[in-house]
């Protein structure tokens, strides 16, 4: 469920690592196996508790993979008009539409594994 307007959301993204946050969100929503993001049921529940976004229809994981795309073509096509900061802010509010928050405790798992492996990296570097 998309946050409240009156509560201010505790979910961050660093800018330094929004091409991390990227990489994790594309492969939880594309990876077949993976378990750890599920937009058909956010789609189902943003319909339940919401209008249809237009006359045409609802809110649907087709959608939602779709945005992310979007995003992350704009983001190689047009480096220039996104830099780290606004990526963030940007994969942040996708997160807030499509992520619950089982499944944005799995993602910062995920952030967090991808870290540990990064300084292991750079310590033996």
């Amino acid at each position: 469920m998309p946050s409240s307007p009156l509560k201010p959301s505790k979910r961050r993204i660093d800018a330094g690592e929004a091409a991390l946050w990227l990489g994790i969100l594309l492969d939880a929503t594309f990876d077949p196996t993976s378990q750890t993001l599920n937009l058909a049921a956010r789609a189902e529940a943003m319909n339940r508790d919401a209008p249809p976004r237009s006359a045409g229809g609802g809110w649907s994981a087709r959608l939602g993979r779709a945005e992310l795309l979007a995003l992350a073509s704009d983001f190689t096509n047009y480096p220039e008009d996104y830099p780290p900061r606004r990526q963030a802010d940007m994969l942040l509010a996708w997160a807030e539409r499509w992520v619950d928050a089982a499944a944005w405790k799995r993602l910062q798992g995920r952030i967090r594994q991808r870290r540990f492996v990064w300084r292991q990296r750079d310590d033996t570097a």
